[in-house]
């Protein structure tokens, strides 16, 4: 909900503002305001690391997905930089006990990235649908009030996110999923787009000829939060993009789970 609100400004500041009206994405005054406030805000943005759920849905291979070593670092570590390297400077990971206690071995509580991480812990509840992702989300319920990423604790990436924060920052969708080409989509999130509006998400279909795929990573207002259903996957993702409150950004960079010691 948005509400009207009389502010003065200097006619040069406005003449800057005015500026930014391309008639595409900024269509007028108001949105160019709108969309300053929100960069200005952002400047100390944040990301959320989910590591939610039972712990032996994190393993493999004997250990936890995230302590995998890529390129000699654990792949939690190598999300840590990859975040900073972006310009997230607070860092928000959720997750049951056991599992924030390994974390935290590893990158503490960010002081030798540069960043700041902060521990949410959730509580052992009984799986109620089929992936849990959203409930364990909603535990940053209160603390998120801006534009926030949201990545898996088994996803590597190296890209710059910078063109698809300022899509999702400058639009007026709930959430912005990253999507990319997938030789194999009936085994990840499906992304059905016209645009870059997401028409269709349907979690391992099983079978699609829609080549397109859920990374893993978004970025969201915090108006999501506040979505009703535990699974972004199965309830949530789905729901938003019939209603077309979902948007997706095409990447070409590298972004990956981590399933496999290899």
């Amino acid at each position: 909900m948005k509400s009207k609100i009389s502010v003065t400004l200097d006619e040069a500041l406005l003449r800057e503002i005015d500026a930014l009206v391309d008639g595409i994405r900024i269509r007028n005054r108001s949105q160019a305001i709108e969309f300053l406030v929100r960069k200005g805000l952002a400047e100390r943005k944040t990301a959320v690391i989910l590591a939610g759920g039972e712990a032996k849905r994190l393993r493999t291979s004997g250990t936890y997905k995230f302590l995998l070593p890529y390129k000699n670092k654990p792949a939690i570590e190598h999300a840590v930089l990859s975040l900073r390297k972006n310009g997230f400077k607070e860092i928000i990971v959720i997750g049951r006990k056991a599992v924030l206690s390994e974390i935290f071995k590893v990158i503490g509580n960010g002081n030798g990235y540069g960043v700041e991480i902060k521990y949410i812990e959730e509580g052992e509840e009984r799986p109620v649908t089929k992936q849990d992702t959203a409930r364990t989300l909603k535990h940053a319920m209160g603390v998120i009030r801006k534009p926030f990423l949201c990545m898996y604790c088994d996803v590597l990436f190296d890209f710059p996110l910078s063109d698809a924060w300022n899509f999702h920052v400058k639009g007026e969708s709930v959430a912005t999923l990253l999507v990319k080409a997938n030789p194999q989509p009936e085994k990840w999130g499906n992304v059905r787009m016209e645009g870059n509006v997401v028409k269709e998400f349907i979690e391992k279909p099983g079978k699609s000829e829609n080549y397109l795929i859920y990374t893993g990573m978004f970025i969201a207002s915090p108006e999501l939060l506040s979505q009703p259903g535990n699974s972004l996957e199965y309830e949530i993702f789905p729901r938003l993009a019939r209603k077309g409150m979902l948007t997706g950004y095409l990447i070409s960079g590298f972004c990956e789970h981590v399933d496999k010691l290899e």
